[in-house]
C-alpha cells in the first residue's frame, strides 16, 4: 500500500499503472472541484494538475496511513493527508480509502476526505 501512496504523492504514473486496473473507477468525496467519477486517465490528469498546483505554491502532500484492513478483494485504509507548506505548520486532513481489487489490481478506488 505504501508504494501506491508514494506513487500517488509523486504522480509516478508508471508505478501507478502497476497498481491500478485499466478499467479503474475513482470516486472522490469531499474533494473540491471533483463532480464525477474518474477513469484511470482522468485520475492521472487530476494528480498531475494537483501536484503542479501545489508545487507552484511550494506545497507537498504525503499520505500517512494509520490503519489498513484487507479482506479478500477489498482494502480499507484510514489515515491522514499531510500537507507541508513553506513557512507555516503542516496540516493533517483525515481520509478513508476503500479499494476493490480485480486481477490483483485496484479496479475501484473510493476516496473520502474530511468526513
Amino acid at each position: 500500500m505504501q508504494s501506491l501512496f508514494r506513487a500517488t504523492d509523486s504522480g509516478d504514473t508508471e508505478m501507478l499503472i502497476e497498481h491500478l486496473h485499466p478499467e479503474l473507477v475513482v470516486n472522490m468525496m469531499g474533494v473540491e472541484g471533483v463532480e464525477k467519477p474518474f477513469d484511470r486517465s482522468d485520475y492521472f490528469a487530476f494528480l498531475e494538475e494537483s501536484i503542479e498546483y501545489r508545487s507552484g505554491r511550494g506545497e507537498h502532500t504525503e499520505h500517512v496511513p494509520t490503519h489498513v484492513k484487507i479482506e479478500k478483494a477489498v482494502i480499507a485504509v484510514h489515515g491522514f493527508l499531510k500537507i507541508t507548506f513553506p513557512d507555516t505548520p503542516d496540516e493533517y486532513h483525515p481520509y478513508t480509502d476503500l479499494l476493490k481489487l480485480r486481477d490483483g489490481k485496484i479496479v475501484e478506488y473510493n476516496i473520502a476526505y474530511d468526513i
